[in-house]
């Protein structure tokens, strides 16, 4: 799916993990902004967090949300799939724990995504009927986007893979495995650039965990901030990148970027309530 001509705003937030009241702050921001926006999720709705299940709901649901699959959706499908292979009929509660403590399997799919914070979104799943159909929209789900000269996808890998993937996907055809792991799992080269004059919009690692020369502001966590950064000068691909996962469970903040004006409105969770914080100029 490619970006068209727009007349109303375009939005860019990713890496919520489950943490709701970030979550709706982000789309109430949004649709304050324009009454029919065009919002570009980056991926990983799910895990960590209490209400990642009701969060990929939402995003489904939304027929002006552009969701792009993340490395924790992709948890979830192979979990859940591994779930209907073994398991048949109705689970109670006691049966869901029992399930859950014993995936200790390395090899499993589903212990990797218990490993990664996936418990709550796959019992919420599962206790509202283990619908297949979910799961396969969310294996569904496209791993790249274009609108204008922005690029997005969730892990900001390399733009020849990033072209192989999205040519592929504009005709209905499988993507390539390596393609897929480069921008959805892929963080070896978050300090190359991207095609020139164009720009990459992707989350997946905390602006925390990038090295300093691509950061370039306090790496605290309590001050974490979404980065825009250019590859040196040696690299042979000069375009940006911006850098849009901070770490909102860890952190409780999140950013929200209108990809029209590259004017990132911050949130923070303090407690029970969201409140806006600084406003970043890209």
């Amino acid at each position: 799916m490619k970006g068209e001509d727009s007349m109303h705003d375009v939005f860019y937030f990713t890496d919520v993990h489950g943490c709701y009241d970030l979550y709706r702050a982000a789309m109430t921001y949004c649709f304050a902004k324009d009454e029919a926006p065009m919002i570009i999720y980056g991926g990983d709705a799910c895990d960590r967090g209490p209400d990642g299940y009701r969060i990929m709901n939402e995003l489904l649901d939304n027929p002006q949300i552009v969701y792009l699959k993340g490395n924790h959706e992709e948890l979830f499908v192979n979990a859940a799939y591994e779930i209907m292979s073994e398991y048949h009929g109705n689970f109670d509660a006691d049966e869901i724990f029992r399930f859950f403590s014993e995936a200790k399997d390395m090899n499993s799919s589903l212990y990797w995504h218990i490993y990664n914070g996936g418990c709550d979104t796959l019992y919420d799943w599962m206790m509202d009927g283990m619908s297949i159909d979910f799961v396969r929209r969310i294996e569904a789900l496209p791993i790249t986007f274009t609108y204008g000269e922005l690029d997005f996808c969730h892990a900001g890998g390399r733009y020849t893979n990033f072209v192989d993937a999205s040519y592929a996907e504009y005709e209905w055809r499988p993507v390539d495995n390596k393609d897929f792991m480069m921008l959805v799992w892929d963080r070896n080269y978050l300090g190359q650039g991207w095609q020139e004059g164009r720009t990459c919009i992707f989350g997946h690692t905390p602006t925390t965990h990038l090295p300093a020369k691509y950061y370039g502001r306090d790496k605290s966590i309590a001050n974490i901030h979404p980065c825009a950064y250019y590859a040196t000068l040696d690299d042979r691909w000069p375009g940006r990148k911006i850098a849009m996962d901070t770490g909102a469970f860890a952190s409780g903040k999140l950013y929200v970027l209108n990809c029209l004006t590259m004017q990132a409105q911050g949130f923070k969770k303090n407690q029970n309530n969201v409140k806006k914080i600084e406003m970043i100029q890209f």
